[in-house]
């Protein structure tokens, strides 16, 4: 399994592509369900510091968060992980 996850705030939802963000999330003895907290730890932090200043900061956040916490998923190829992922945006 991936001993690390990289989330990133594309350049897409920033005005400057040299100010993209990205944060490092552990892997190593969690289990899916800590995972997907940490991921989303992580994403809130990332995608904060993308918006900042942003025009529109409320709606480029959000998709800034579902991308980061969808790609860091999807990069994990972890099935476990990606239910996990499903249950909670279910429960939204």
């Amino acid at each position: 399994m991936i001993r690390i996850l990289t989330l990133a705030a594309t350049a897409v939802l920033m005005a400057a592509p040299a100010s993209a963000q990205s944060l490092r999330v552990s892997t190593a003895g969690k289990t899916p369900a800590q995972l997907h907290i940490d991921i989303t730890k992580a994403a809130r932090t990332v995608c904060n510091l993308a918006t900042l200043g942003a025009t529109f900061p409320r709606e480029m956040y959000a998709a800034c968060y579902k991308a980061a916490v969808d790609n860091a998923v999807t990069q994990a190829a972890d099935p476990a992980l990606t239910a996990v992922a499903a249950i909670k945006l279910a429960q939204r």
